[in-house]
């Protein structure tokens, strides 16, 4: 496990998986340099390109936040067809500001 953020280059039509050291309520998955769309879902179920049930973020330098649903440390699992660069990040609420 380690730390957030976490950076990872796909391997085409393999899954990647990101493990956490710690639990958070709201994730940031991003494509970061858009050469292929990525596929992800947080926690201990794999991802298939195109397939139901999977997040997608286009083949386009962009991003997208997720809420947590999943008990622990969070798990994200990613996949594509190619092999772009993508950034993870568990994002900490500030209470009290």
């Amino acid at each position: 496990m380690a730390g957030s953020p976490q950076h990872a280059t796909l391997v085409p039509d393999e899954v990647t998986t990101l493990e956490f050291d710690q639990g958070y309520r709201r994730i940031e998955v991003l494509n970061v340099d858009g050469s292929d769309a990525v596929y992800f879902r947080v926690g201990q179920t794999d991802p298939e390109v195109g397939g139901t049930g999977s997040q997608v973020l286009p083949a386009a330098i962009g991003s997208v936040e997720l809420d947590v649903t999943t008990g622990g440390p969070t798990e994200v699992r990613l996949i594509s067809a190619g092999g772009p660069q993508v950034s993870v990040r568990g994002i900490v609420d500030v209470v009290g500001r």
